[in-house]
């Protein structure tokens, strides 16, 4: 399948789509207002809030909320959100359960996507697909598969797309919504 090349018109014209869209619209509508509400990270009853959210909006699979409020409340991670330091995605991903290992990227940059959006894209599974497909038909950046879930080689990734493709005047939540929105009409077919 041959891609459509991502120029401004195309950008907003799924940007467009995204909004029309009631379902994810007021989803994101609903999860702003929380966040705006509970900004910071230091009571686990707000966190556990924003986690279940999130969770159930996002279909993240985070099965432990209690343990991961606990884990980013163990983190404090506000200074760290207000300046956009990409190394607390992974922080927050990365929780032991029942002494196991496990790594909730997407919920990660999901919650920190909310906190600070023009500073955390989101990272999911039609996103990765996408820049894999665009990479691969385009190069327009070389990167190996799993520096997708690395989050400072992702933003690069994505720094990268922006300006391969002349995508300047658009922030990483409109990019974000474009390669989600345009990956999952894609990868649905």
């Amino acid at each position: 399948m041959k891609l459509e090349t991502p120029t401004s018109n195309l950008m907003r014209e799924y940007n467009r789509k995204f909004e029309n869209d009631e379902r994810y619209y007021l989803a994101d509508q609903a999860i702003i207002k929380l966040f705006e509400k509970f900004k910071e990270n230091k009571d686990i009853k707000d966190i556990l809030l924003k986690i279940s959210v999130i969770n159930d909006l996002y279909s993240t699979n985070i099965f432990a909320t209690f343990e991961m409020a606990k884990h980013i409340l163990s983190l404090n991670i506000d200074s760290a959100l207000e300046v956009g330091e990409p190394e607390i995605v992974n922080k927050i991903a990365k929780i032991t359960l029942s002494k196991r290992k496990k790594n909730f990227y997407s919920f990660a940059t999901k919650y920190c996507n909310w906190h600070n959006q023009s500073k955390y894209p989101i990272y999911d599974s039609f996103v990765d697909k996408i820049l894999r497909e665009y990479r691969d038909q385009t190069n327009f950046f070389d990167f190996d598969n799993m520096d997708l879930r690395d989050y400072a080689k992702f933003l690069v990734i994505l720094e990268k797309f922006r300006i391969y493709f002349n995508l300047n005047e658009f922030d990483f939540k409109k990019i974000d919504k474009f390669l989600w929105m345009y990956g999952k009409e894609v990868f649905k077919r």
